[in-house]
């Protein structure tokens, strides 16, 4: 498997070096295999950012420079514009028609329209950098290849009567290797056919790059005839000390032989031996499977994220004749997030909402964390925060790193974009429990439409956060299925939540009417 392939391209932050950058692109897309049109409208989105940036910086100044820099792996392609102009967003505009690729001439889109970055892009995200500037990052996601290439790869679905147990004990557990990927790809098409979410077990090249990157960390089962039979393990896409569980695969033919444990066990050992601090899962709520497997395995919910991811129920395409896949039209879920510490924290100094204490002091209980709540305190200095669009999903994320006097508006702006220009259904609010200045914002948040929807332990880079969402679409309680009483206790509180800051706003509104009129 190719190494990835990083390029850093630095140009003076002039107009006339936007055809320069956009041929640049359209070479890198070459490169990633991109489809002619999706190449030429990313290297159209990254053309349109780079005119934004000019945009912002406000007079021309000949020693500034905007620098963009780029990422191919077998899973995609990024590209992130560096420059320290004003924030992103603000001279953009959402609507506005794309231009014509076959045009000899390039127009600038009028405004700077966000409609062509999207377009380009399947993921968008905006970064404040604070003092060092800002980063715009888009990835666009690569087909890739499917490797079970002909009917002859494809392993057969046994039929429920002919499931035969394995010899006891014939077994060896290893961890898994890049030359494993496309048994592994076998093995997932035989315990789920199409139906698994991380498409990357499909994809050897995918799967063998995650590998070589300390990206997944797999445990495999191996038969006394040398094939893979079961399968488990974690992602770490940052490679921090967080992983994520993913699901347990095993081979009908060999399940009741003890594999799951053993197969758990070893991964649990490769963990604590990486010094890692947590685990955590999100388990859907269309049903409960997923959720007593996260509970079976010592996680605890510390979270509910409501309509926060889009499921296609999409099979995939593979390459042999006769096998053309199918799609169902998208439909928004909603997930219950876990958290397991794998070594005790000690007692968390949390800087937290006094309206929400309770709450945290039992999920945190939970957690067998014993919490100290310290007093609010103002905000000095500028704030960082990161702001993400997955074009995918429909879902928008605004983090603060770090709090200062330009937060609150930030996140007021930031959240106006990605409902208003990018379109998010829903919008997650992320604010670190160890600084001073949280409760005022969480309290100011709450104000403009944000309610309570968990903690998230150890991913703030200074501990925890405190997790908010914003919901731009409807709710289906009908379909939120939930196997632990905690998991429903905190349901209910967050619902009630909703509905308190929704009778809040219904009573502000009313209250600025009768002003008005009077």
């Amino acid at each position: 498997m190719p190494a990835p392939v990083r390029t850093e391209l630095t140009l003076p932050a002039a107009p006339a070096m936007l055809p320069l950058v956009q041929d640049h692109v359209r070479s890198l897309g070459s490169i990633a295999g991109l489809p002619g049109d999706q190449g030429e409208a990313l290297a159209l989105a990254v053309r349109e950012a780079c005119k934004n940036s000019l945009d912002r910086a406000g007079e021309e100044d000949e020693t500034s420079v905007f620098k963009l820099t780029g990422e191919l792996t077998p899973a995609a392609l990024t590209l992130s514009l560096f420059d320290r102009g004003l924030p992103f967003s603000e001279t953009l505009e959402p609507e506005a028609p794309l231009p014509d690729p076959e045009s000899a001439s390039t127009p600038a889109f009028p405004g700077g329209s966000l409609a062509a970055i999207q377009h380009g892009a399947d993921e968008v995200r905006w970064i404040n950098h604070g003092v060092e500037g800002n980063e715009l990052r888009l990835t666009k996601y690569l087909a890739g290849v499917c490797r079970l290439e002909s009917p002859g790869d494809k392993p057969p679905v046994p039929r429920p009567g002919t499931i035969q147990p394995g010899a006891a004990g014939d077994y060896a557990i290893r961890l898994l290797s890049p030359g494993d990927a496309r048994s592994i790809a076998q093995l997932m098409y035989r315990v789920y056919g199409y139906t698994y979410s991380n498409v990357d077990f499909y994809y050897p090249d995918r799967l063998a790059h995650d590998l070589e990157t300390g990206r997944h960390l797999g445990v495999v089962a191996v038969a006394g005839d040398g094939e893979i039979v079961g399968h488990v393990g974690v992602e770490r896409p940052d490679l921090g000390p967080l992983a994520e569980l993913g699901q347990l695969a095993v081979a009908p033919a060999h399940r009741g032989q003890g594999l799951r444990k053993r197969m758990g066990d070893r991964l649990q050992a490769e963990i604590r031996r990486l010094g890692l601090i947590g685990l955590f899962a999100e388990a859907v709520t269309i049903h409960t499977v997923s959720q007593q497997g996260s509970d079976s395995r010592g996680l605890f919910p510390t979270g509910i994220k409501l309509l926060d991811w889009q499921a296609h129920f999409k099979r995939l395409q593979y390459l042999y004749q006769g096998d053309t896949g199918t799609e169902e039209a998208p439909q928004r879920e909603s997930l219950v997030f876990y958290f397991q510490y794998l070594s005790h924290p000690g007692a968390k100094a949390v800087c937290a909402p006094s309206r929400h204490r309770e709450m945290l002091g039992k999920i945190y209980g939970n957690l067998k964390v014993e919490l100290h709540f310290l007093e609010p305190s103002g905000a000095t200095g500028p704030g960082r925060l990161a702001v993400h669009y997955d074009q995918t999903t429909g879902a928008g994320s605004i983090q603060v790193n770090r709090i200062g006097i330009d937060t609150l508006p930030a996140i007021y702006q930031a959240r106006r974009d990605l409902c208003h220009m990018a379109g998010a259904k829903v919008v997650g609010l992320y604010l670190p429990l160890a600084q001073g200045g949280t409760p005022f914002l969480c309290e100011a948040a709450e104000a403009e439409g944000f309610f309570l929807s968990g903690v998230q332990p150890e991913f703030a880079g200074d501990g925890d956060f405190l997790r908010l969402q914003y919901l731009n679409a409807p709710l289906d309680l009908e379909r939120l299925h939930l196997s632990s009483p905690f998991a429903r206790e905190l349901l209910e509180y967050i619902l009630q939540e909703r509905e308190r800051l929704n009778q809040d706003l219904v009573r502000r509104d009313g209250q600025e009417k009768d002003s008005q009129g009077g």
